[in-house]
This record gives structure tokens, sequence and C-alpha cells, in this order.
């Protein structure tokens, strides 16, 4: 690991950084994460396991969807009503095994 002192600069409306080449080089990916806190800024490489179910908020999406469902019951449909090749294009290599 290293330390290195960088300056923020302009770039359109916003503030830019350069990051280390080697950094790049050795995530194999030019997509990062990029989390704030009041203390501070983690970027990291994205990779697969960077997923919208490890988002913190995504629980509480996911409960807010069952309440919603407990509540109005009538909003609901029969998978088969709904399903078509568009959900079948979208889940392709998907498992329901757990695997």
């Amino acid at each position: 690991m290293s330390t290195m002192v960088r300056k923020l600069f302009k770039h359109g409306g916003s503030y830019a950084l350069d990051i280390p080449m080697a950094f790049v080089k050795h995530a194999g990916t030019t997509a990062v994460i990029i989390e704030t806190t009041p203390d501070g800024l983690t970027i990291h490489p994205k990779t697969a396991l960077d997923t919208i179910e490890a988002e913190p908020q995504f629980a509480d999406f996911i409960a807010a969807l069952a309440i919603d469902a407990m509540k109005h019951p009538e909003k609901l449909h029969d998978v088969k009503e709904v399903w078509n090749s568009e959900w079948d294009e979208l889940l392709k290599g998907v498992s329901t095994n757990g695997e």
C-alpha cells in the first residue's frame, strides 16, 4: 500500500482526481465503487460481489415491498399472467437452487 497526495482539479461542473495507473491495471476494470463518509473517501474496484443486494438499503426496500403486498394483495397477479419471453431472457443463466 502506498500513500500519495493528489490535488483535485475542475472537470466540467465537478472536481476530478487522477488515480494511479497501477491501481487501474491491478483492478482489472475501469468501474469503481466510491464510498463516502464524513471522515473520508474509499475507492475500490467493482467486482461481481458488488450487487444491489449488498447495498444497505436493499433489505429495507424488500421489506417495504413485502409490507405493501400484505396491505394490498389485490395488486398482486399470478405469475402465469405476467410471465413472457422478456423474463426468460432477463433471467437466463440465473440459478434457482441457490448456486
